[in-house]
């Protein structure tokens, strides 16, 4: 029974030292462990934002420009008051 013991404790602090030794160490050659640096480095490249892609990003930074443009010839209209027909014919227009 003590020499049961005895060889299994030294069959684990065998196994524990080489696992000690030899550690998680990763090879830094491996196609596989490029891949895996890489997507650690960004897990979701696809994304700019937090729900959004690149393409989403651009096509909502078109529209807003957009509607700024839109908007501010119709502010400039009605600066200028080109946004209604003028009062001063003689024929009455509707509006």
């Amino acid at each position: 029974m003590r020499r049961a013991i005895r060889v299994i404790a030294t069959v684990s602090a065998a196994s524990a030292g080489v696992c000690v030794l030899a550690g998680c160490a990763g090879d830094d050659g491996t196609q596989a462990y490029r891949e895996w640096q890489e997507i650690r480095g960004d897990a979701t490249p696809e994304l700019a934002t937090l729900y959004q892609r690149e393409a989403d990003v651009d096509n909502a930074l078109t529209v807003m420009e957009n509607e700024n443009k839109r908007m501010f010839l119709q502010d400039l209209g009605r600066v200028f008051y080109t946004d209604r027909p003028s009062r001063l014919t003689r024929e009455p227009i509707p509006w």
